[in-house]
């Protein structure tokens, strides 16, 4: 099958599946290149506020074999129907015939290259520069697309403020990268008009979460934002594994819960803290897919070898450390990765303007 002809219903009724779900939030129809309906996914959406179109194209002359329309609410839309046509281009691009006995096979593949599109789509290139935070991250994606996600962007109209959010939703595979889209997409729009009132705001995302998703769907958050001009960090975590900080003299801190998970309650509380970071300070947080790593006899890496790593390396640059981490946790694990892994650790490097001494 080449081009086009690979996009039979057969083939793309599995890929859309999930779509199907009203919580998903969204409708896709797959045309053919005359606008025919191949196969479409979700309720009719006709008073959606956002309409998204994508050309599906495939083969050396990138020829346009049919287009993918999403309709929904939110920047989310966008976002996923670029994904999903660039997987379905990927899909129209195979040229060998599938045996009957490996279509699942292939069709899981397609949804995995989809999930790992839409995933990949949500991680941010480069973190903004700021002149006295020093910020490194990464992920390592586990075969099955799981749930991670993270987030580091400027916080419009505050120079020098930086949000970071990392986060973990329920899920594998397509419904874990939608629900990461939604979770993204609703942080991103709340904290550009509110940005004073972080408790507030992510009491709108955890509405929106709540509304949007289906009724187990969850995700834990640490959301934080930093001053460079002061070097204060304030947070919220929501039932996130706690952040770390540790200072230049070895002493650990522990950023732990101010509000429960997000998406599972209507009527929820939420606070924020804050902590005074000094020169030398480290600052990291993670998803349980570092401590919770089984080496052969089912041991878990846990928090005390990840500070024991941070403490040996906290000379390292926060790249340099972040890179520790993860050789230490494929040392320990071997190749039993059974979870995503994602970590940001940031180093203050300046004395700022602080209102109280370190």
């Amino acid at each position: 099958m080449v081009g086009g002809d690979a996009l039979t219903a057969e083939r793309l009724g599995p890929i859309l599946a999930p779509f199907a779900d009203p919580d998903a939030g969204l409708s896709i129809v797959v045309e053919d290149v005359e606008g025919g309906v191949l196969a479409s996914a979700g309720p009719a959406r006709d008073g959606a506020t956002v309409e998204s179109v994508h050309e599906i194209r495939c083969g050396p002359g990138k020829a346009m074999v049919g287009r993918v329309v999403g309709r929904g609410d939110g920047p989310a839309v966008e976002a996923v129907v670029a994904s999903l046509a660039n997987a379905l281009a990927a899909l129209a691009g195979t040229t060998h015939e599938h045996a009957p006995g490996g279509a699942a096979a292939h069709r899981l593949e397609a949804e995995l290259a989809l999930s790992r599109r839409i995933q990949r789509s949500l991680i941010p290139l480069t973190p903004p520069v700021l002149r006295g935070f020093e910020v490194a991250t990464h992920y390592e994606a586990a075969r099955e697309v799981g749930g991670d996600f993270f987030d580091v962007f400027p916080l419009r109209d505050r120079a020098g403020r930086a949000g970071i959010v990392i986060a973990d939703v329920t899920g594998k595979g397509i419904a874990a990268a939608l629900l990461m889209a939604n979770l993204q997409a609703n942080l991103r729009s709340q904290c550009a008009t509110a940005v004073e009132q972080p408790e507030q705001m992510l009491q709108s995302v955890n509405r929106l979460f709540y509304e949007n998703t289906a009724e187990n769907a969850y995700a834990t958050l640490f959301y934080s934002e930093y001053d460079d001009r002061t070097c204060r960090l304030r947070y919220a975590n929501c039932g996130h594994p706690p952040g770390l900080v540790v200072q230049s003299d070895g002493t650990v801190r522990h950023l732990s819960s101010t509000a429960p998970v997000l998406g599972l309650f209507a009527e929820w509380p939420c606070s924020t803290a804050d902590i005074q970071l000094c020169a030398g300070d480290l600052f990291a947080i993670y998803t349980d897919g570092v401590t919770e790593a089984l080496n052969q006899r089912g041991e878990e890496f846990g928090e005390e070898r990840l500070l024991d790593v941070m403490k040996r390396a906290r000379e390292q640059s926060p790249s340099d450390i972040v890179t520790t981490v993860f050789e230490e946790v494929r040392r320990f694990s071997g190749d039993r990765q059974r979870d995503d892994i994602t970590l940001i650790v940031a180093r203050c490097r300046s004395q700022a303007n602080r209102s109280d001494g370190c």
